[in-house]
């Protein structure tokens, strides 16, 4: 039951985008200048759909698609801008388009075992790769494992990187307010607040059920390493069959140890990858530049093709500037005061301080945050770019939910959660004690983290319950 709701609510979420483009294209031919062909591809043992333009220019591009049966006809507005100074081509990935179907388990992993040996086929050099959705995850795959046979890697709404109970949350989760009652608020205040509101209980609701069904046993984990399960479920499935493989990749190791230069490009109302994710990689990666595109989507090369071919223009030229780097050093600050928020609701704070407590408030944000301590308490947190170093307890979240992304705990317990739900995204935990202390009940999401005790460090994508690391 869980994993058919988590692959449901997933599907439904992830795939609508994708779908909806395969319908606008699947009648449209391709021009007749650009070269197609069908190669046999050792990887999955069938025949992968292959595009080729721009052949008289020397600089390759490799473009890599997300899930949905369109495939490679993602880029088919993008091509035409590229082919014009760069050698370009783009793939139907096994599974999708016109590339032979598998039932073998389709994930980022051997996804990028294929590209090792497609590259090659099409470029003597190195070559640039650009990667929407799944595709930005398989790019990063691919990155992290073959360095050498890049320039630069440029990644679109890169999908999975979360864990994927907090990336199926996200597709689940309902907006604080829709863009369309924007025109109407001054008229319709109510309206807006009275959204906002619903909405946000409803989402309390969804995130409740998902966190009951993560204290269940897993059986798509069981599905992944079985060959003769994955014959019979995945036949005609390809979109199940990667979507399972993308939310059980773990890419912790690969970020941790990443040295490309990077380009992310994000819309910034993306609904099935979070504009989280694209901080968060702009921060964990060593030499990453984020760039947001106002009013686009998941696809902004469909929502906002001339905002994003300009700014993927821009990636394709210029080397990365590091943004939203997260010092590992608290910032000197004489005589920090405390932040104390009691009974207080949609409140955002940030700058340096000492202690920092919060009882009994709703939807306040942390941003550029450093203190010695934080404590909270029946209360609703969102926090961003965030430094503690304490001499004892680093954190500590009591009857609260909070979401961090991209943070630095150090203390003699790094954090400690009971009766909450913490989700914890690129966060550093550093303790001479216990990193994570779980009591009473309680869960702990953990995406592409790390912890340090003395000279071992642990990587962290997971769940943490009740003390007990469940790797998911």
């Amino acid at each position: 039951m869980k994993s058919i709701l988590y692959l449901w609510i997933l599907l439904a979420g992830a795939c609508a985008t994708p779908f909806s483009f395969a319908q606008q294209y699947e009648n449209e031919s391709l021009p007749s200048h650009w070269s197609q062909m069908r190669i046999k591809e050792p990887v999955f043992g069938g025949l992968v759909h292959v595009v080729e333009a721009g052949l008289s220019h020397k600089d390759t591009i490799i473009l890599v698609h997300g899930l949905g049966y369109s495939g490679l006809r993602d880029w088919i507005d993008v091509i035409p801008h590229l082919e014009k100074n760069y050698h370009v081509v783009a793939l139907d990935l096994p599974g999708f388009g016109e590339s032979d179907s598998t039932s073998l388990q389709l994930a980022p992993q051997k996804y990028a075992e294929l590209l090792q040996w497609l590259i090659p086929q099409f470029s003597k050099d190195k070559v640039t790769l650009v990667g929407h959705s799944m595709g930005g995850a398989i790019s990063l795959r691919f990155a992290s494992e073959f360095p050498d046979m890049l320039d630069k890697l440029i990644m679109v709404d890169t999908a999975g990187i979360l864990n994927r109970t907090v990336f199926v949350r996200h597709l689940t989760e309902l907006p604080d307010r829709y863009e369309w009652l924007a025109q109407y608020q001054q008229q319709f205040k109510f309206v807006d607040s009275t959204v906002n509101k619903v909405n946000r209980f409803l989402n309390r609701i969804s995130g409740a059920v998902l966190t009951q069904l993560d204290k269940l046993p897993d059986p798509t984990l069981v599905l992944m390493h079985n060959e003769f399960a994955q014959k019979y479920i995945y036949k005609d499935r390809p979109t199940l069959n990667a979507a399972i493989g993308l939310i059980n990749e773990n890419f912790s190791d690969a970020i941790h140890h990443f040295r490309i230069p990077t380009h992310i490009i994000w819309g910034k109302l993306d609904r099935v990858a979070p504009l989280r994710t694209g901080e968060l990689l702009a921060s964990q990666l060593f030499n990453a530049e984020l760039h947001v595109i106002e009013g686009a989507g998941h696809v902004p090369m469909k929502d906002r093709l001339e905002e994003f071919l300009v700014q993927l223009d821009s990636a394709l030229q210029q080397e990365p500037v590091q943004t939203n780097k997260l010092s590992l050093l608290a910032s000197s600050v004489d005589s920090p005061t405390d932040l104390i928020c009691t009974n207080t609701n949609n409140q955002t704070f940030s700058g340096n301080y000492k202690h920092i407590v919060i009882r009994g408030c709703q939807y306040i944000t942390l941003n550029n945050i450093t203190a010695d301590s934080i404590h909270i308490e029946k209360s609703d947190v969102t926090m961003t770019n965030v430094n503690v170093v304490s001499d004892n307890v680093a954190m500590t979240v009591n009857q609260s939910f909070v979401s961090i992304t991209n943070a630095f705990l150090e203390g003699n317990n790094s954090l400690n959660v009971n009766t909450s739900t913490v989700d914890a995204a690129g966060v550093t935990f550093v303790a001479s004690n216990e990193a994570i202390e779980v009591i009473a009940d309680s869960l702990v999401y953990l995406s592409v983290s790390k912890s340090i005790q003395g000279n071992n460090m642990l990587f962290l994508h997971g769940i943490s319950q009740g003390n007990k690391f469940v790797l998911r």
